[in-house]
């Protein structure tokens, strides 16, 4: 027998909510990779993300220091908690490297501005060359069809 026959066939309901369970799974995913760089949008929960300054503790050795933190923090290892500097560094780095990215696309402009003159001279001298061929065909096509005339005539 086929494996297909022995697979049990499921529910329209339960594949609607099995599709929604890998859809919030994959949602999920994302929110892991954007909470792991740069200043976290997203927990891994789904939770929005905020900016904490944590109040002074008792055996608080960094009072003040902030973080970016899931609006459902709690210290079970569920909900993402991140130093502020380290979010705020690792965007600074990305920032910068756009901001290089950009600069070497704007210092190619000029070089781009005079080929596209060069191309735009060239096409300037083939339209000449074809108007001028283009005449010299009509000249030729009316020089053949007189020579027929005092030929077939």
């Amino acid at each position: 027998m086929e494996e297909a026959e022995f697979e049990e066939k499921m529910d329209p309901a339960d594949e609607r909510r099995d599709s929604k369970r890998k859809l919030e799974y994959i949602n999920l995913l994302g929110n892991v990779a954007d909470s792991e760089y740069g200043m976290p949008r997203r927990c891994a929960c789904g939770g929005r993300m905020i900016d904490e300054v944590r109040v002074k503790d008792e055996f608080d050795t960094q009072p003040g220091k902030r973080f970016f933190s899931c609006v459902n923090y709690e210290a079970d290892g569920l909900h993402y908690r991140q130093p502020w500097v380290c979010g705020v560094q690792e965007e600074i780095v990305t920032l910068r490297k756009r901001v290089e990215e950009a600069d070497e696309v704007m210092k190619s402009v000029p070089m781009l501005n005079k080929q596209i003159e060069s191309v735009e001279a060239q096409v300037k001298r083939l339209s000449l060359l074809l108007d001028k061929l283009t005449g010299d065909v009509y000249n030729l096509t009316v020089q053949v069809a007189a020579l027929e005339r005092v030929c077939f005539d």
